[in-house]
């Protein structure tokens, strides 16, 4: 992800957990109630399994539990939001399972580092509140 100074960018804020995340906007193709997952016996625990997802299988992913975040005392999942992750030009869908889809903000692009996650970009305050920023052309290359 290429950084230049004061530029921004526009993401879709989502809970994962205890944790705000902030999804690139032009990598998210759509939100919808939470798919019905069929498990995958002996997947990698954030994978939750395969959706069904325009007639195809779509592999869904725990987003709190594949960021580490904590979760919520809720404990399920109501959205499902379909992403396109990998390096441009050669991305796939995935589904990431989150508590909710809350809203559409403008992230800097020179977020804050100081994380131990391949794909978490950094750290921006919005609305005083700690938001992580995705690489979600890095989850490709670790999920």
């Amino acid at each position: 992800m290429e950084k230049i100074a004061g530029a921004v960018q526009r993401c879709l804020l989502v809970q994962a957990g205890e944790q705000e995340c902030a999804l690139p906007l032009d990598r998210v193709r759509r939100v919808v109630r939470a798919l019905q997952v069929h498990p995958l016996p002996g997947a990698a625990p954030a994978l939750l399994g395969l959706a069904e997802y325009g007639g195809e299988p779509l592999p869904v992913l725990d987003l709190a539990r594949l960021l580490g975040a904590p979760p919520t005392g809720a404990g399920a999942t109501a959205v499902t939001v379909i992403v396109a992750v990998g390096p441009r030009g050669a991305t796939e869908l995935v589904g990431l399972a989150a508590e909710a889809a809350l809203d559409i903000a403008e992230t800097p692009l020179s977020a804050l580092p100081g994380n131990d996650h391949a794909m978490v970009v950094g750290e921006v305050l919005l609305a005083g509140r700690p938001v992580r920023v995705l690489d979600l052309g890095a989850l490709g290359a670790t999920a």
